[in-house]
């Protein structure tokens, strides 16, 4: 005889609560990320990636939740935004996730990640 038996739903994979599992990408020197925390000051983004961004610690909270306005470039206005800040690291680095973007603002944040990870690529490329 046939019966139906329960299905369990199995999840592909389980993203953890506050770690960032994309692909990080690091700003170069000549064009910084620059990140500006309401109430603070402006500092040089250590990675950034879909959707989180490192930066210094500057007497910031673990837990915490700020304002903030994210410079992707030299092209590109500042935009709006919040930060979580998820752990403050061994190196005294803020490990965050990007809140309360828009639509465009995420598209700006992916295209930035996109370009870096090319120029990456087309650096490390071996020609024979």
């Amino acid at each position: 005889m046939f019966w139906k038996k329960k299905k369990q739903e199995k999840k592909m994979f389980e993203a953890p609560e506050g770690n960032r599992g994309a692909y990080r990408v690091y700003p170069t020197d000549d064009e910084p990320i620059l990140v500006k925390i309401k109430g603070g000051k402006t500092s040089k983004a250590v990675d950034i990636c879909a959707g989180g961004i490192s930066f210094p610690n500057d007497d910031h909270e673990k837990g915490a939740t700020y304002e903030c306005k994210i410079k992707l470039s030299r092209d590109v206005e500042p935009f709006a935004a919040k930060v979580v800040i998820h752990k403050i690291d061994d190196t005294n680095i803020c490990r965050c996730s990007i809140t309360d973007t828009t639509d465009e603002q995420d598209d700006m944040v992916h295209h930035y990640v996109m370009e870096r990870q090319k120029e990456d690529i087309a650096k490390n490329k071996t020609k024979f």
